[in-house]
């Protein structure tokens, strides 16, 4: 019994000092004043290389910023344009395929989506791996999985 009481304190011990250990995070720092005073006194700046200096950075600063949101654009659009082109070829494979092909073709695609590593797809565009209620899974809203079969195509 006492063996037990000991554990338990020495577990609550050690979880409430993790916890504790966790509070004393730094804060996002502020963007400090470019040139800083110690620049200032160690390379003995004049007021007007401090004003040139201030000026060249608010101007390194918004060269950055453009560039961060061009690679964000870009980075977007190039997403954009392979979600298109998996969308044509999905349509392109509902297209060629039987209506049961294309149902079966969907299901091991699903299945290889959940052998693949956690880490190598966006887990966003990650499919819901909830069964539903007829047993069959599906991946979004919009999944042909999820609508009332129609007659069967004759291909």
């Amino acid at each position: 019994m006492k063996k037990t009481i000991v554990s338990v304190a020495l577990v609550l011990a050690l979880s409430m000092s993790a916890f504790a250990g966790n509070q004393h995070r730094k804060q996002p720092r502020e963007k400090c004043e470019f040139p800083c005073e110690q620049m200032v006194k160690s390379l003995n700046l004049s007021d007007k290389q401090v004003k040139q200096l201030k000026e060249a950075d608010e101007a390194f600063d918004a060269e950055m910023k453009a560039i961060r949101e061009k690679k964000q654009e870009a980075q977007k659009t190039c997403r954009e344009s392979m979600k298109a082109a998996k969308e044509r070829r999905d349509s392109t494979m509902k297209s060629v395929l039987t209506k049961d092909q294309y149902i079966q073709y969907l299901e091991q695609k699903l299945e290889r989506l959940e052998r693949r590593p956690e880490g190598r797809f966006d887990r966003n565009a990650r499919p819901m791996m909830n069964k539903r209620f007829d047993g069959r899974r599906h991946l979004r809203p919009d999944c042909p999985l999820n609508q009332a079969p129609d007659a069967p195509a004759d291909k």
